[in-house]
């Protein structure tokens, strides 16, 4: 098997970020290094990160000024900061380094493979945590998981194995997919519908829990990516419909998907991860995917008005 994992970097200090980095640091000490640029590192050291009321003591590391390379780096930014994210990153990544993208949808591995190596870069989906941040205070009652796995028929296997007795040694939560492509496209389209109706309806996870128009709007934005997912060879069924919908009634009623809480906050939502993804896929087979126009034309209004 290759190199052992023994140091471990995060980049990106939303509400994912956090949650995993709190965990992670309570088995590795100033071996799990939280990765900025210097701007936002002397932010976070002068406000403090906070999770569930309690001030996190996180190793924070200047990736402009690292030594050495890390053995794994998770990156937990927005979408939109990946450019800036990849550029951070760069200078602590070796030949030896996996790097993982916690990131919402379907194409920060395909940027990510523009600048990495394509064995290095394994494909992950973050799921079933119910993290909300406000300012620097995060609070979280379900830790979640990493779903991960061999997206290039056996070449990353030695890679999956290193990051599973990693995780194992760490106590951390995972999952590894066989299909780990049609894995997050089914995460993509739980987002699809969830992320977004919430957002609108300026709700939290009770808003879709219960029978009426929200859920009936994320089933249908839903159901236009399970169409999608045909003509992109994926080809997700009802069934896994229905099992990502229902897995949404175990989330917390009271906690928010991220682009809820960028919503309330008046941020730039990842629109464009979701109801313009699935638009401009959809365009080149000539399919109609009125739900999330509609999704999209909202979240952008909204948006507008901040």
């Amino acid at each position: 098997m290759g190199k052992k994992i023994e140091t471990m970097a995060i980049i990106g200090l939303g509400a994912v970020g956090i949650n995993f980095a709190q965990h992670i640091q309570k088995h590795m000490g100033s071996n799990l290094w939280i990765v900025a640029d210097e701007t936002r590192l002397e932010r976070y050291q002068k406000e403090g990160i906070y999770y569930n009321q309690k001030r996190c003591d996180f190793h924070y590391v200047d990736g402009k000024k690292a030594k050495t390379c890390a053995d794994l780096v998770l990156i937990t930014t927005k979408f939109s900061g990946l450019p800036l994210a990849i550029e951070t990153i760069q200078p602590i990544v070796d030949e030896h380094t996996l790097i993982m993208s916690g990131i919402n949808g379907i194409s920060s591995e395909e940027i990510l493979k523009k600048t990495f190596r394509e064995e290095q870069v394994i494909y992950t989906v973050a799921q079933a945590m119910d993290a909300t941040k406000i300012h620097n205070q995060v609070t979280c009652t379900k830790l979640g998981e990493l779903c991960f796995g061999d997206a290039m028929n056996g070449a990353q296997k030695e890679a999956v194995e290193r990051i599973r007795v990693f995780f194992d040694a760490i106590h951390f939560p995972y999952t590894i997919k066989a299909d780990i492509r049609h894995h997050q496209w089914g995460k993509f389209m739980l987002n699809v519908g969830l992320n977004q109706v919430v957002a609108i309806h300026h709700g939290t996870y009770e808003t879709i829990q219960k029978e009426g128009k929200p859920r009936t709007q994320m089933l249908a934005a839903m159901r236009e990516v399970m169409e999608l997912s045909k003509y992109e060879g994926v080809y997700l069924s009802e069934a896994e419909l229905d099992a990502w919908s229902h897995m949404c009634d175990s989330l917390s009623p009271q906690g928010k998907p991220s682009m809820a809480q960028d919503i309330d906050a008046k941020r730039k939502t990842e629109v464009e991860l979701f109801a313009c993804e699935v638009l401009k896929r959809a365009q080149k087979y000539h399919l109609s995917c009125k739900m999330n126009a509609y999704l999209y034309d909202m979240i952008q209004q909204m948006e507008a008005a901040f």
